[in-house]
Order: C-alpha cells, then sequence, then structure tokens
C-alpha cells in the first residue's frame, strides 16, 4: 500500500469545484482548505482501480491546479 499526502495549489475562487473533482477520483481525499491563500490538503493512496502515482498525476492535470507539493509519502507491502 502507497500513501502520499499533498499541498495542493489552486486560485481561490476555483478551490470548490477543484475539491468536487477531487472527490470523484478513487483513493483522493480533501482535509483541509484554506480559501484565503488557495491551498488544499489533500492524500492519495493506492485502490484497486489505480495507483497512488497515477492519482497524484491525476490530481496535477485538473483544471485550474497550479502546483502540488509533495509533503508525505510512505509505502508498506
Amino acid at each position: 500500500m502507497n500513501i502520499a499526502s499533498l499541498v495542493l495549489r489552486a486560485h481561490p475562487h476555483q478551490l470548490a469545484g477543484i475539491e468536487l473533482a477531487i472527490c470523484a477520483i478513487p483513493g483522493a481525499e480533501v482535509h483541509a482548505i484554506s480559501h484565503e491563500d488557495g491551498c488544499m490538503i489533500v492524500t492519495a493512496e493506492d485502490t484497486p482501480e489505480q495507483s497512488c502515482a497515477d492519482t497524484l498525476m491525476k490530481l496535477q492535470q485538473l483544471d485550474h491546479v497550479m502546483s502540488i507539493t509533495l509533503a508525505y509519502e510512505q509505502s508498506d507491502s
């Protein structure tokens, strides 16, 4: 199992739409949102449908996402 925590940055007025898009991605979950600076704390983990790495790529490709910074990653068998 792999899990990663990351900081996602986007334009503050786009956060609601991005949160909905993240909730539709298996293995991704939003834990905190800062509307003042456009940051979200998100986790991604392996699922039967896709790997954590694939989830990270999908998050990066969402409309209006400016950057994703990996904060923590753990791999366990």
